[in-house]
């Protein structure tokens, strides 16, 4: 008897132990485009975050040594990835894009600009040439692009108000016929 109860308190107190385990949850997204995609140059996920660093002030001229004022240009360097290197590529924003200030609504918005293969991009396609961006040697199917510099930067350098600034840069990526 003693040991049916000893078994039934143990079986409650491994029960209730289970009870305080800690549950993680992973949310798990993929975008998938069976014919083209654009990652970074090591085959990586382009980041959903970037930020861009503030130099004080506005210099005279830009020099390594001395950049103009303002936020600071991001490059990553992406590689197109697709199933058919010989088809063009085209590239547009879907609007223009700009930084809204969050923490002082008096601070004006600032407009950002941006280029791949220092090619600036707008609202409407922009047209890669299948020859100039995918290598010579490979005549059909897939294959990835050289890399490739994908630049965002403040449109006019310069001071800006004090404030959190947020927005989203986004591209469309898609091959030609």
């Amino acid at each position: 008897m003693k040991l049916l109860k000893i078994a039934g308190l143990t079986a409650a107190l491994l029960a209730s132990t289970s009870a305080f385990a800690a549950q993680k949850d992973i949310t798990v997204v993929a975008d998938v485009d069976p014919n083209i995609e654009l990652l970074q140059a090591d085959g990586s996920a382009l980041p959903q975050v970037v930020r861009m660093n503030y130099i004080p002030g506005a210099a005279a001229s830009a020099t390594p040594t001395t950049p103009l004022g303002g936020l600071q240009p991001v490059t990553i360097m992406t590689k197109i990835f697709t199933n058919d290197v010989k088809k063009a590529v085209l590239l547009r924003l879907v609007n223009s894009p700009v930084l809204a200030p969050t923490t002082n609504t008096a601070a004006k918005s600032v407009p950002l600009s941006v280029s791949y293969n220092l090619k600036d991009l707008t609202t409407t396609d922009t047209t890669l040439a299948a020859k100039d961006i995918f290598p010579t040697n490979v005549a059909a199917g897939a294959a990835s692009s050289q890399a490739m510099p994908l630049t965002i930067r403040q449109t006019t350098p310069g001071a800006l108000d004090a404030s959190s600034y947020s927005g989203v840069v986004s591209l469309v990526v898609t091959q030609g016929t």
